[in-house]
């Protein structure tokens, strides 16, 4: 049996962000990675001001080799394709992620800074005699003073905890990677259509994403609608290229959802296992990071001098992100005025009202 002081069990970016951030602050730190959990897909990217405060926590080298965002154009609320430059933010440019090349410099620099990384995935977890024991699926188990929940959407350790999960809605995101033969904007294209909205972006590697966005009963699996539902778009067929109606799409779930507690005694959970937000908000990657790392700090120093963290200012500024992602959301349905009774726009502005009322 392996111990340690701080398990973080998930070792995508809020699980390398606790571990790299409490490693750093001297607290002896296992990071489980299970190398066959799924990625999410692919597409995600860093807003304007997010990638200096992604490199204090991993290091400048997790910013390397992915692609530069210049900008972003969506054609919300009218049918014009309007551009947002990022030359004119004064938070400079973002970055179009390569997922998988970014979670591994991730994981890279929480080892470098002190956290012992093994593999294997959790399958049972108890407290006994002031301390966590956790067991493998592969065998064998570890022990830790304090775990931190870092399972992406499975929510593994904190849903054995009875932490309940709340969805905000249905949302899901029907997803296809392809060569890249579109027009050449180095950005995210975004079009509100009756069903939901696409948006489109390009990879590095010269492979490009394209997704759907919509509710989980207006897709119904309708795979065989893709070429057509991509042919009545007046914009993102163009974008995307002429290889995107072949393309194979998968369906992803991208809800909006949070934990019921974020965390309890001796536990916490952080990034997508904590909350999932709106991709439309592109806040994923960037609250990951940063509330992984705040709450490896806490727990670090915490542990240092022999107690358990104050955890509540910590999931205050969570929850009022929650709320703020949330509003953000509600002010961009209600910016969609095009198709009122369609289903998806319909469901938003009720729960707006809902919200504001």
């Amino acid at each position: 049996m392996s111990a340690c002081s701080l398990l973080v069990v998930g070792a995508g970016p809020a699980g390398a962000a606790a571990a790299a951030t409490a490693a750093g602050r001297g607290c002896d730190v296992t990071l489980l990675h299970d190398p066959r959990r799924g990625q999410a897909w692919a597409g995600e990217s860093l807003p304007p001001g997010m990638p200096d405060l992604v490199a204090a926590v991993f290091g400048a080298a997790i910013l390397d080799g992915h692609l530069p965002a210049h900008g972003t154009r969506a054609a919300w609320g009218s049918d014009a394709l309007e551009e947002t430059d990022f030359l004119a933010n004064p938070l400079g440019g973002g970055l179009l992620l390569d997922r998988a090349r970014f979670d591994a410099a991730a994981r890279a620099a929480a080892v470098a800074a002190g956290a012992r990384l093994v593999e294997g995935r959790a399958s049972a977890i108890m407290h006994a005699d002031g301390a966590w024991q956790i067991a493998r699926a592969e065998g064998g188990a570890l022990t830790a003073r304090f775990v931190i929940d870092a399972t992406g959407r499975s929510a593994a350790v904190s849903r054995q905890l009875g932490a309940g999960r709340t969805a905000a809605d249905r949302q899901v995101a029907i997803v296809a990677a392809f060569a890249d033969a579109g027009d050449g904007f180095h950005g995210t294209s975004i079009e509100a259509v009756p069903m939901g909205w696409w948006y489109t972006t390009p990879l590095p590697g010269g492979r490009r994403v394209l997704a759907l966005l919509t509710d989980a009963d207006l897709w119904q699996a309708r795979t065989q609608d893709w070429p057509a539902l991509l042919g009545e778009t007046r914009h993102m067929a163009r974008c995307a290229g002429p290889s995107a109606s072949a393309a194979h799409p998968r369906a992803w779930p991208a809800e909006s959802a949070s934990a019921q507690r974020l965390h309890g005694p001796g536990w916490l959970a952080a990034g997508d296992a904590a909350m999932t937000f709106d991709p439309l908000s592109s806040q994923g990657v960037s609250a990951a990071v940063l509330m992984g790392s705040r709450a490896g700090a806490a727990v670090a120093d915490a542990l240092s001098e022999g107690t358990m963290p104050d955890l509540a200012p910590w999931a205050e500024d969570y929850r009022t992100l929650e709320a703020e992602t949330a509003d953000l959301r509600t002010y961009y349905a209600r910016l969609e005025r095009r198709w009122p009774t369609a289903p998806f726009w319909a469901r938003r502005a009720a729960q707006g009202a809902t919200r504001s009322n």
